[in-house]
């Protein structure tokens, strides 16, 4: 078993890992665990910017519990995933459709280990592909829940995305952004933007710490560009028309990295879709405070019940 192990991050009963390979030869690394009892069915998580497999056990134990069947996938150019350019530490996409297909293909592959129905589970970065997954008919999906989803980055200006788009079409893609980080470095709680629950915070560095491939440090001018490309694609009229499933978006009301005003305006344009905003949340909703986490799962369950009944 090829999992990253820390003490208090145990690994849900049943987990398997499997390899695929998408675009361009990337080896993509994914799990699946099987549901704790007779199966409601399952749910596909897609997480966000710099996670891994291992960052989700508790969450996927939690769904395991719950009755469902669980995926999760490391994405290409993070997690244990291959990369695209030579330094590790950059996040890079040449698009978004390129972990839009992994996860399609992914899903087709191990279809026998994922029984309907299928419900997402998305977070940041992860919002943003499942959405478009979802904007593009290449998975489907009975439900949907996104945390934080990364609809809008803040501060992103338009000549900045003309720049990416520029330095793109030079060949130029697969250098760091301006301003970014380009190492990794134990992240310190009291200044992370992320959450307020320490010990959480505290596993998901040491997993960092124990196996440094997991590692990502700030993206590059490439994925700048792939993410404007999709999420003005959100913006087209009539985009998401045809999202007809039920929805919940889950917006932390302490963020600071994406632009929690997409999430109204992303949300309106959606057929069938509930809003909740978690106070004194940060960005990562699943790695809280329980009290915030409960929040959250509260609201996940009157969801799955709309689709699949809870156990007696």
């Amino acid at each position: 078993m090829a999992f990253v192990r820390v003490p208090g991050n145990d690994i849900p009963e049943g987990a398997e890992e499997h390899w695929l390979e998408g675009r361009g030869g990337v080896k993509v690394r994914v799990l699946t665990a099987p549901a704790r009892g007779p199966a409601r069915g399952s749910v596909i998580v897609a997480p966000g910017r710099t996670e891994f497999i291992e960052k989700y056990f508790e969450v996927i134990r939690e769904l395991q519990a719950r009755g469902f069947a669980v995926f999760c996938i490391d994405w290409r150019g993070q997690g244990l995933s291959g990369r695209e350019v030579d330094n590790g530490l950059k996040g890079h996409f040449v698009t978004l459709d390129d972990p839009v297909n992994d996860l399609s293909t992914a899903l087709k592959l191990l279809a026998n280990q994922l029984p309907r129905p299928h419900i997402g589970l998305a977070h940041s970065m992860g919002g943003a592909i499942l959405l478009r997954a979802l904007q593009t008919r290449r998975i489907e999906l009975d439900a949907a829940a996104f945390t934080a989803p990364m609809w809008g980055l803040p501060g992103l200006k338009d000549f900045q995305k003309k720049y990416a788009r520029f330095m793109v079409s030079l060949g130029l893609g697969g250098t760091f952004a301006p301003s970014v980080e380009k190492k990794w470095k134990r992240e310190n709680f009291k200044r992370n933007p992320v959450t307020n629950d320490k010990e959480r915070h505290a596993r998901c560095q040491g997993l960092i710490s124990e196996e440094p491939r997991l590692a990502l440090a700030g993206p590059t001018i490439g994925w700048v560009a792939a993410a404007a490309d999709a999420i003005e694609g959100f913006q087209v009229p009539g985009a998401l028309a045809h999202v007809r499933i039920p929805i919940l978006v889950a917006t932390a009301a302490d963020e600071q990295l994406i632009d929690n005003a997409s999430h109204d305006e992303v949300i309106h344009t959606l057929p069938d879709a509930t809003h909740i905003t978690i106070a004194g949340a940060k960005h990562e909703i699943l790695m809280e405070h329980d009290d915030k986490r409960a929040e959250f799962w509260a609201a996940f369950d009157q969801l799955t019940e709309r689709v699949v009944p809870a156990h007696a």
